[in-house]
């Protein structure tokens, strides 16, 4: 045998070895240790996440009739959420995790990057708004509409670095409130924009909501990293209602007379957190 295919061998018997052991390790660890390390992250954002996890054939996580929740109430429900460790990538010297989740009809597909230059690539499609409880818990609204979005993001010597597209098929929505003041009811509308990551900086881009008698755009930095849900928001709603549209809301206008920028253009900056987001 040549000092080649030795050297071969056993660097193969050696991953193996790594192999087996961590997949001993894995079987052996106990799960209520890793449930109380996801419940100790989540509390510190005032979060909770029922039921506990289990473990998968493959080294993973998965949760059925998953509900994710604040001390308002219900955010989201997945009736199954599935976390596994990539092993072909394992294979290729990266460290990478796949989520799946099954949101009502609709599925999001994201894997993550531990290592690597690839941190984050997202497919998302079906998902219904109506099967988010976030809208009701949050912002006191009923809201429905199919979301979509795909894109990836990679990490480079200045961060994180790219785009997530998104789209809202026939967005409606009624009875929002952030904090004193309502927004106009609408239906129909077409909605469309794009996340932007630059150098670890996360903003909205220009997220659009067009409908018969209003046009509507949504831009801002968006909170990321473990703390996102307590971070502070700085967004701006801009509302250009038709004058047929101003008079069949009239009411929801004068309340928001305050944020008029010129006739016809309401500017609206909302602050607050993800968690209550507030017009001020």
């Amino acid at each position: 045998m040549t000092v080649q295919r030795r050297l071969i061998q056993i660097a193969a018997y050696l991953a193996a070895g790594g192999f087996l052991l961590g997949v001993f390790t894995y079987l052996l660890f106990p799960m209520g240790r890793v449930n109380a390390v996801i419940n100790q992250q989540l509390a510190a954002q005032g979060l909770t996440l029922t039921p506990g996890a289990h473990k998968t054939i493959l080294p993973g996580l998965a949760w059925n009739d998953l509900l994710l929740s604040s001390d308002r109430g219900a955010l989201l429900r997945c009736e199954r959420l599935k976390l596994q460790l990539g092993l072909l990538s394992l294979l290729k010297g990266r460290v990478t995790v796949a989520a799946t989740a099954s949101i009502g009809s609709g599925r999001l597909d994201l894997e993550y990057g531990v290592t690597g230059k690839k941190a984050l690539v997202l497919h998302a499609d079906g998902i219904s708004l109506a099967a988010v409880p976030f809208f009701k818990t949050v912002l006191g609204a009923k809201a429905g509409g199919s979301l979509w979005s795909e894109g990836s993001v990679t990490r480079g010597p200045q961060g994180l670095n790219g785009e997530l597209k998104l789209e809202i098929r026939q967005l409606e929505f009624s009875g929002v409130k952030l904090g004193a003041f309502p927004l106009p009811d609408a239906a129909n509308l077409r909605s469309q924009g794009m996340v932007r990551v630059t150098n670890g900086n996360v903003r909205l881009e220009s997220f659009t909501l067009q409908g018969e008698g209003i046009y509507m755009r949504l831009s801002g930095d968006i909170p990321s990293g473990a703390n996102a849900a307590n971070a502070p928001l700085n967004l701006v709603l801009e509302i250009m209602p038709k004058p047929e549209f101003l008079e069949k809301q009239k009411l929801v206008f004068m309340l928001l007379a305050r944020f008029a920028a010129s006739p016809g253009v309401y500017r609206l900056p909302i602050r607050g957190t993800l968690l209550k987001p507030e017009i001020l």
